[in-house]
């Protein structure tokens, strides 16, 4: 079985080199060509399910009944309290100084 198989691959071949080289050519660009649109085809087809099952996932989300929170609500933490700057002794003088001198 083998062996006959080899033997028709062996004819075949002997039968391709002798055609002319063009028409060779032209014949393997050609199902190259079909290879390629049909590997487009089938990942085009794959995409659309892939799409199709998100529309379906997201029809199902939005017919779900909506989720009610349970639970103590989140509270935000409030904003540490305004530390009051405290006066130098530095800043006294320099004040002092200069309503005195202004006098």
């Amino acid at each position: 079985m083998l062996t006959s198989i080899e033997n028709r691959l062996e004819q075949l071949f002997e039968a391709i080199e002798l055609m002319p080289a063009d028409k060779v050519e032209r014949a393997e660009r050609l199902k190259d060509k079909e290879r390629r649109q049909r590997l487009r085809e089938e990942k085009m087809d794959a995409q659309r399910l892939i799409q199709e099952e998100r529309i379906q996932r997201a029809l199902e989300r939005a017919r779900a009944p909506v989720k009610k929170k349970t639970g103590k609500p989140v509270m935000f933490r409030s904003a540490p309290p305004q530390k009051k700057k405290k006066r130098t002794q530095d800043n006294k003088n320099k004040e002092e100084g200069t309503s005195l001198g202004s006098i």
